[in-house]
């Protein structure tokens, strides 16, 4: 079996391809995190429904940065509303990013493939 040249350019796809392949490995565990997240913002607010603001014992503490504070259950909600709201908006700009990245992968992948054939594994 002939040994096919590495160039400086098959050099760059590799390293664009590992940078890629461990981003990746990281972007799905962000992703991850935030839908757990959302999941728990979710359950805080179906919890905040079940409420009557009579009920301020029941009310539930509001952390802002490392203090938590007493707020009206109005405001609570408002307030899990917007952190759902932003929680979601995370969640689908890393899932652009991560198609974005993924389809730069296989370009990477069917470039390198056919250079190199099976010498090459990028699995």
């Amino acid at each position: 079996m002939e040994q096919i040249p590495v160039l400086a350019q098959d050099q760059h796809n590799l390293n664009e391809f590992s940078v890629l392949h461990s981003r990746r490995a990281v972007q799905e565990l962000e992703l991850k995190d935030i839908r757990t997240q959302v999941e728990d913002v979710v359950d805080a607010k179906n919890e905040c429904e079940l409420l009557d603001e009579d009920d301020v014992d029941q009310i539930p503490l509001i952390k802002i940065g490392d203090a938590f504070f007493q707020v009206s259950l109005d405001t609570l909600t408002e307030e899990l509303e917007e952190s759902e709201s932003k929680l979601e908006k995370q969640s689908e700009q890393l899932d652009s990013h991560m198609e974005m990245d993924h389809s730069r992968i296989q370009e990477l992948k069917n470039l390198l493939y056919a250079k190199f054939h099976d010498q090459i594994n990028l699995d």
